[in-house]
């Protein structure tokens, strides 16, 4: 929409396993610009910061990007956020911020994880195009940590009525063996009810897949129960389940327990407002 629009959201959360705690803010605002004709403007941070015995870690990105808007798509030019992760599909996995973050290596996207341990700010350009219910993009990141790493992005999506199909890849040129992550999947999303999977493939010197499924249930309009689980080839699976309650003015708590193969389980408690 033409104008400035502004949003995102907040969380404080804690974690528990085995005797081991963690405390973690996680933070994702936004702010968009459309002047209805060429220019406009986008601008988000994405943030991370966690602080347990060993020490904190602070895992910010700052994106900004002058969006061009032709007849040809929309080109965004800057330090603009990477497109699997605007036009993502697929839920965070499970309710911890936390959790999620340490899956994504498997899940992607690679580039934003890759930017937040670098300076925060990664030079690039993207580009999109809307056909109908298709909506396509391809992007180019630079890392300027000092080890020059250049990632390449692709996404298509289509929307059919309240089933989203999508295909991506992530693709970084890297020392050593390159690293390259495709997904494709989709999500339904029902009236009180979402189901999904996503299939991942991720090379770097071994191939590693994963497939993840998803599932939530609206008990009432302020209470969603949901399941996670992620199959790991050659590793051990994760399964998840968690319940999130909100409230009109934004504010909400959710928490959970997971269980990793063969570990403890890792339990999280959290309260965010959305906005």
């Amino acid at each position: 929409a033409n104008g400035l629009s502004f949003g995102g959201t907040v969380k404080l959360e804690y974690l528990d396993s085995a005797g081991s705690h963690l405390w973690a803010f996680d933070g994702d605002v936004a702010a968009s610009w459309r002047s209805g004709g060429l220019l406009g403007f986008d601008a988000s941070v994405d943030t991370t910061y966690l602080d347990g015995s060993g020490g904190g870690d602070d895992l910010t990105n700052i994106w900004a990007a002058l969006v061009l808007s032709t007849g040809a798509g929309e080109f965004a030019v800057g330090a603009p956020r990477p497109l699997v992760d605007t036009l993502a599909v697929m839920p965070k996995f499970s309710s911890s911020r936390v959790l999620d973050l340490q899956t994504s290596f498997l899940r992607g996207p690679i580039t934003s994880v890759a930017s937040a341990s670098d300076n925060g700010v990664t030079p690039g350009v993207t580009w999109k195009q809307t056909t109908g219910n298709l909506t396509f993009g391809a992007g180019y990141h630079h890392l300027n940590d000092g080890d020059n790493v250049d990632i390449l992005e692709g996404i298509m999506r289509y929307e059919a009525g309240a089933t989203t199909l999508f295909i991506s890849g992530e693709f970084a040129d890297v020392a050593g063996p390159n690293l390259t992550l495709l997904q494709i999947g989709g999500l339904h999303d029902a009236e009180r009810f979402d189901i999904g999977a996503a299939f991942s493939q991720i090379e770097t010197s071994d191939t590693a897949r994963s497939l993840r499924l998803y599932g939530s249930f609206d008990v009432m309009p302020s209470l969603t129960l949901r399941g996670d689980a992620l199959l790991i080839q050659h590793a051990s699976d994760i399964y998840s389940i968690s319940a999130t309650y909100g409230m009109d003015n934004g504010l909400f708590v959710e928490g959970g327990g997971s269980k990793i193969g063969g570990s403890d389980e890792i339990y999280d408690i959290g309260v965010g407002f959305k906005f």
